[in-house]
């Protein structure tokens, strides 16, 4: 057991109520991306508990290690509350406030926001011999700085593909990131998958190869499907250089 999971269950006795296991995850987080104004004061975020037992929560966010805890979470922001108590089919507001780190101003920063769920237990039955199963939830936090140049509705006009050898290089020229759902190169009537197309940074480019036995040119097709701050899925084709 970990240090957070040994805190969280001290914790968790003390709030005195049923336990029971979990093995997916019963709190859930409206949205499925964090979109932080660097104008804004604060940003919140809302969670319901979709379950018919209480759950105890801890939130934290990092620079992109999935490994950190609460304790050693190293993200410029602070979560309120940070642990809380969540009754059955119950909601909870959660204020995620930027610290102040100096960031760029010409592109997103991204950062992962987490929560994890365990049960809480009587006091009672701190002696009884039960299986405690926390489950973890981890997301996107884009901090968008004020005045980025395009917008993000318009991201695939920024967003370019050019063959080379035997891999799709995809530029984006823009300061926003270019979050991937699925990739494919259209030749002649035929469809393949570039299986290791995800996320594109800002104003940077990344190398997705072809896959076995697919065959690609300069004038084909790139069907790409976007997501965008609402988490829904956007096709577009754009050419192939």
């Amino acid at each position: 057991m970990t240090r957070l999971k040994k805190t969280t269950l001290a914790l968790a006795l003390t709030l005195g109520t049923a336990m029971t296991s979990c093995a997916h995850a019963s709190v859930v987080m409206t949205g499925t991306r964090v979109i932080y104004p660097a104008q804004a004061q604060e940003k919140v975020v809302q969670l319901t508990n979709q379950d018919t037992h209480p759950y105890l929560v801890q939130m934290w966010l990092d620079t992109g290690n999935p490994n950190l805890t609460a304790q050693t979470a190293d993200a410029p922001f602070i979560a309120s509350p940070q642990v809380f108590r969540m009754n059955p089919n119950a909601g909870q507001v959660v204020r995620l406030v930027f610290t102040g780190s100096d960031l760029p101003k010409d592109r997103e920063s991204l950062f992962y926001l987490n929560f994890m769920q365990m049960p809480a237990i009587k006091t009672s039955e701190l002696q009884a011999n039960k299986l405690l199963l926390s489950v973890s939830s981890r997301m996107k936090l884009f901090y968008r700085p004020q005045g980025l140049a395009g917008s993000p509705d318009a991201l695939s006009q920024s967003l370019h593909f050019k063959l080379q050898g035997r891999a799709v290089i995809a530029s984006n020229d823009s300061g926003y990131f270019a979050t991937v759902r699925r990739a494919d190169v259209v030749s002649h009537g035929k469809s393949y998958t570039l299986s290791q197309a995800s996320m594109v940074a800002p104003l940077s480019h990344a190398n997705w190869p072809l896959p076995a036995g697919a065959s690609a040119a300069a004038g084909d097709t790139v069907r790409l499907t976007l997501v965008n701050d609402f988490g829904a899925d956007v096709v577009t084709d754009l050419p192939l250089l």
